[in-house]
């Protein structure tokens, strides 16, 4: 192969590796976080972003909580919330693009509130969580 084709083959390539992060970026991403808390206590989950505000919500034993979203272009989608209960409050990231997407949750992003911390789960990692917030 000449040189020309081998760079026309090389920007078609990159090409089509950009189109496949491109489609992914116009599917959902869903977020759920559920409660897994010890005697049937329920907790508070209050989330945002820097354009919405997903208000606060009362999640019952065994319930779950969830909402879906599109990353943006640039990837700097970011969603925060204030978790409570009886034995602790913590703030964190529930979702981070650059932390997040097309890694480490895809397009699933779980999350669980145990009586020791809440904690996150990779797509990749199993039942152990990779990520655990305890509470303050």
């Amino acid at each position: 192969m000449g040189l020309v084709n081998m760079n026309c083959l090389l920007v078609l390539v990159l090409c089509l590796a950009a189109v496949g992060t491109l489609e992914a970026l116009f599917d959902d991403i869903n977020v759920s976080i559920s409660n897994q808390l010890p005697n049937d206590a329920p907790f508070t989950i209050h989330c945002k972003s820097g354009d919405d505000d997903l208000g606060t919500h009362v999640i019952g034993a065994g319930q779950s909580y969830g909402f879906s979203f599109k990353v943006n272009f640039i990837e700097t989608t970011l969603f925060f919330c204030g978790v409570g209960w009886q034995g602790g409050q913590v703030e964190f990231d529930i979702y981070k693009a650059k932390r997040d997407f097309g890694s480490r949750c895809n397009n699933e992003c779980m999350w669980q509130v145990r009586g020791d911390a809440v904690v996150g789960f990779s797509i990749d990692g199993g039942p152990n969580p990779d990520i655990v917030i305890p509470w303050k």
